[in-house]
């Protein structure tokens, strides 16, 4: 299955079941992915990246809060080597 889909039908409700009225024709959801090395961000830290960084991206789109326009967020954790900066292969401090 597509990730477009895939999340089309989270947001409709159609993943879990619940009755949500179908999204209308041309229905684009955002979708902000956060590539970071594995392990660097604690659970709070997460939670604290998807909260912020879906009002920011909500308010600079005009997007009114709430489940009918949802916006999805991925943080996606890279294996160690798999992250680079400038140039240069990042490795988390220990």
């Amino acid at each position: 299955m597509k990730r477009r889909t895939l999340l089309l039908a989270a947001a409709t409700g159609v993943a879990a079941g619940a009755a949500r009225a179908a999204a209308p024709a041309g229905y684009g959801a955002p979708l902000v992915e956060l590539y970071v090395p594995a392990g660097v961000l604690s659970l709070e830290q997460k939670a604290a990246a998807i909260k912020g960084f879906t009002e920011v991206i909500s308010k600079a789109l005009g997007l009114a809060p709430g489940p009918g326009r949802p916006l999805f967020m991925t943080i996606v954790e890279t294996a160690e080597g798999g992250f680079g900066v400038n140039g240069q292969v990042f490795t988390p401090r220990r």
